[in-house]
């Protein structure tokens, strides 16, 4: 049995902590805001309805989020931010973002997506007065919540329970419209790009296609990405193929490449650092792709999507604004029961066909097909 020593010392520094239950908290007692959100790219993209929210209501609190060093950069523009600290989540850092944190004098914490046993315990070191989760019912350290235990909202995208956080500052605000901001730099660098290999010209239509996503379970099978983009690629001399995707995914788009080959398909996996594949990813007429990182910023971006469902429901995660440009294609599981992101072999997944993406297409009614 292995025992997390560093969980066990957290636990004895945190013991005689008190933090009050609170159905309400007096914003005037409040001057530093902490919002947690450093896990991946979709969850901190759906935390900045949040954002923009607290300070819209707040604009003379300062609002402190803690990112991930992974993909702060491309949260660095959102205007609603004062301030960003990055940590990463794991034990390793922790202290470092500890000493950080305490300098900054919070009063309140949201907790609005952060990794266990770390986001708790570094909010009531870091000195937060008020600490707020939801959900939190089956979290550990609830106790050193404000907020009594509180159950997810049910059959309702995320962005709603990090929405309902802002109900103890008096915010009552149901806009789940997430947003990104791209500076003019990193935009250019794709522009140089399309340029300098003549990829796009008048009246061209670019779809994206992203293969790879952060677990088996959620991903679509190569032969129907090859059967797709070929249906696609004959069916409109005008469209071209855009793979997205991070540096390790290259391999599923490479081969894809092959097997298709057509001067029309080009593999973007990994040649942009995340900010320009953001600004990649708004050049696109339409993005097909499972739920992950890259569907969420095309909605951010107001990018079309079309998304594919089985292990998980649409309603959790698929964009939940702009609801006519992003659809979805949900089938039910296939074997029971599902072990989600354990699957090796998401054979589910091949219940989803090229024709279910193509009437998709045409329900768009954008003259794709």
């Amino acid at each position: 049995m292995k025992v997390d020593l560093y969980g066990l010392f957290i636990d004895f520094l945190i013991r005689n902590k008190k933090i009050n239950k609170k159905n309400k908290i007096d914003i005037e007692d409040v001057d530093n805001i902490l919002m947690m959100s450093n896990t991946a790219i979709g969850d901190t993209v759906f935390n900045t309805p949040a954002f923009r929210s607290l300070k819209q209501f707040y604009p003379n609190k300062k609002l402190i989020v803690l990112l991930n060093p992974t993909n702060y950069k491309l949260f660095e523009t959102n205007k609603y931010i004062d301030e960003i600290v990055t940590y990463d989540g794991r034990w390793r850092n922790f202290f470092n973002a500890l000493r950080i944190l305490k300098t900054k004098k919070i009063d309140l914490t949201f907790i609005l997506h952060s990794n266990e046993p770390q986001a708790t315990p570094l909010a009531v070191l870091s000195g937060s007065k008020y600490i707020i989760k939801i959900p939190n019912d089956k979290n550990k350290y609830n106790n050193y919540h404000t907020n009594l235990p509180t159950k997810e909202m049910e059959d309702k995208h995320g962005i709603f329970d990090r929405l309902k956080q802002l109900e103890y500052i008096n915010i009552n605000d149901n806009n789940p419209t997430t947003e990104l901001y791209l500076k003019h730099e990193w935009n250019d660098v794709i522009d140089n790009d399309f340029s300098k290999n003549n990829i796009v010209k008048k009246n061209d239509i670019l779809i994206g296609f992203q293969i790879g996503a952060s677990t088996v379970s959620r991903m679509w099978f190569e032969e129907r990405w090859i059967e797709l983009a070929n249906v696609l690629l004959n069916k409109n001399d005008k469209i071209k193929i855009i793979l997205t995707g991070a540096p390790n995914e290259k391999k599923l788009t490479s081969q894809i490449v092959n097997k298709v080959n057509s001067d029309r398909i080009f593999d973007y996996a990994g040649k942009f650092c995340l900010e320009e594949a953001a600004c990649l990813i708004d050049k696109l007429d339409l993005l097909i792709t499972p739920d992950t990182g890259p569907m969420h910023i095309a909605a951010a971006l107001k990018v079309p999507t079309i998304g594919f469902f089985i292990a998980a429901k649409w309603y959790g995660s698929n964009p939940c604004h702009d609801t006519d440009i992003h659809l979805y294609i949900q089938k039910n599981t296939t074997c029971s029961p599902c072990i989600g992101k354990r699957c090796k072999y998401q054979e589910c997944m091949w219940q989803i066909t090229v024709d279910d993406v193509a009437k998709k297409m045409k329900e768009l009614n954008r003259g794709i097909i």
